[in-house]
């Protein structure tokens, strides 16, 4: 978990009185995390990021759920409904909402006559960064090198007819040599050893190799098996100018991610 300084009004992506009644009615962490577009912006902008970034007005959260009454008694907590089953209204924001937990069956979830692959949420909520909002509220946020992933997850199930996820995958594979966590990888011994010294691709390799070790065994196996299957389609979506930075990331994620091999997060 990294600590940030308490964020201010103009750090915020969306609306803070949205985010505090989110953290109100979900509690500050454990069974809850931010993930999605709003969740890459707070870790680029907390980082020390400059970079473009793909503009969206939706929020995107995962919620803890026991079962599809248990996940639905907690979006009754969470504003109007809307047509979608897991999409409310709250605070005339969009707020979509994705299980996790015990619901879950080997990373997918199906709910309400719907199938969703869910792999990575409960990694996000149990490693999250704590966030303090303007109220002094405490916001779980998925950390970057989880956010990656959970884009790759996105990205792998929505292609090839969107491609917005391997734009953002590409976003915070880049900032993970910037600002902060650039910072971080000129210490990392490992990763720059790893690229030949090479700051950038450092980055995306410490970036991999962090976020495969929050992950079980099996889980981790489905996540480079997701990978695997998705680099082609990346390469295309990239038009083969990132695939350098691919593969210092695909490499992090495998170094740590053969079962055997995967143990406590590095800090």
């Amino acid at each position: 978990m990294r600590t940030f300084a308490p964020l201010t009004d103009s750090d915020l992506p969306v609306p803070g009185e949205l985010l505090d009644t989110l953290a109100d009615a979900l509690g500050a962490s454990g069974r809850w995390v931010l993930i999605g577009a709003t969740a890459r912006d707070l870790m680029l902008i907390l980082g020390g990021v400059s970079l473009p970034r793909r503009a969206t007005n939706d929020v995107d959260i995962a919620v803890a759920a026991h079962d599809a009454s248990d996940f639905d008694t907690t979006l009754a907590r969470l504003g109007e409904p809307t047509r979608a089953w897991q999409r409310r209204r709250l605070l005339g924001q969009q707020v979509d909402v994705v299980p996790f937990g015990d619901v879950e069956s080997d990373g997918d979830v199906v709910i309400h006559e719907s199938s969703l692959t869910v792999l990575g949420c409960a990694e996000a909520a149990e490693h999250a960064d704590l966030l303090t909002l303007p109220s002094r509220r405490l916001l779980p946020v998925a950390p970057l090198e989880l956010i990656a992933v959970l884009k790759l997850i996105a990205f792998n199930g929505r292609q090839p007819a969107e491609t917005k996820d391997a734009d953002d995958l590409v976003t915070v594979l880049r900032a993970s040599s910037q600002g902060v966590y650039g910072d971080e990888t000129w210490d990392d011994e490992l990763a720059l050893a790893a690229t030949d010294f090479d700051h950038e691709l450092a980055g995306a390799y410490r970036l991999g190799r962090r976020a495969i070790t929050c992950f079980s065994p099996d889980r981790a196996e489905q996540v480079l098996q997701v990978a695997m299957k998705a680099q082609s389609a990346l390469r295309l979506a990239w038009r083969g100018a990132y695939d350098e930075l691919l593969e210092a990331w695909l490499a992090g994620l495998r170094v740590e991610g053969r079962p055997s091999a995967v143990r406590g997060r590095p800090r």
